[in-house]
């Protein structure tokens, strides 16, 4: 099995895994609510199965950011996942990261990282463009210990270049964490990932409460009150 196959792999299997466990921690909590509460929903900031149309995920991971695999295959891949899964967007209307790939090879290099450049070149309706901003993963004890974090800015626009989600004039800028984390480089990165893909595809659907926020989500400090 090749690198690229057990990193899909490890993320299919971390995905349902994150999405399964984001609940975990208020199980106790859970069974202290009622049944009601449990099946209560956030609702969508944009519900994008409400659309028509292919939509193209960009993926930018700008040279300075190091990595052990390729993120933007992975991250494309994940989060096509979720749509299909969690959206419920088919897969008809999603692009493979290779169909993105060779699009944006036949832009001009000062346009082929332009969502309103892409759209028209590879047919979509909507692109969910997807900024890397930090990327750290390390090792330690017998190196199958994993510290790592992923930090990622996203919004959605229109074939024209419009911003429809998030509102406002600034993208939805998400962290996520591992520590302590056994495992691979491989699934690692696959649940760094995952987890990603998920803190950006639950604004898009009516996600449960005890499902939106997943333990890998790293909370600024300021958010909290003492």
């Amino acid at each position: 099995m090749n690198v690229k196959n057990a990193i899909i792999i490890s993320f299919l299997v971390l995905f349902v895994t994150v999405l399964g466990g984001c609940g975990a921690g208020a199980g106790i909590l859970g069974n202290l609510s009622s049944e009601r509460d449990s099946e209560k929903n956030t609702p969508a900031e944009f519900d994008l199965s409400d659309t028509e149309g292919k939509i193209a995920i960009l993926v930018n991971q700008p040279g300075w950011i190091k990595t052990p695999v390729d993120l933007r295959v992975v991250l494309t891949n994940g989060i096509n996942f979720a749509l299909t899964e969690k959206v419920e967007i088919p897969k008809a209307r999603l692009f493979e990261y290779t169909e993105v790939l060779n699009s944006r090879m036949k832009l001009a290099e000062e346009i082929n990282n332009e969502p309103n450049a892409l759209a028209p070149k590879i047919g979509a309706e909507y692109v969910l463009d997807v900024q890397i901003m930090d990327f750290d993963l390390s090792t330690f004890a017998e190196r199958d210990f994993f510290n790592g974090l992923l930090t990622v800015k996203a919004c959605l626009l229109d074939a024209k270049g419009e911003k429809l989600w998030p509102e406002g004039n600034e993208y939805r800028t998400i962290t996520v964490q591992i520590e302590d984390e056994k495992g691979t480089i491989e699934s690692s990165v696959a649940k760094l990932s995952a987890a990603a893909a998920h803190c950006i595809t639950r604004y898009f659907y009516d996600c449960k409460m005890v499902r939106f926020h997943i333990q890998e989500e790293k909370k600024d400090i300021e958010n909290y009150d003492f």
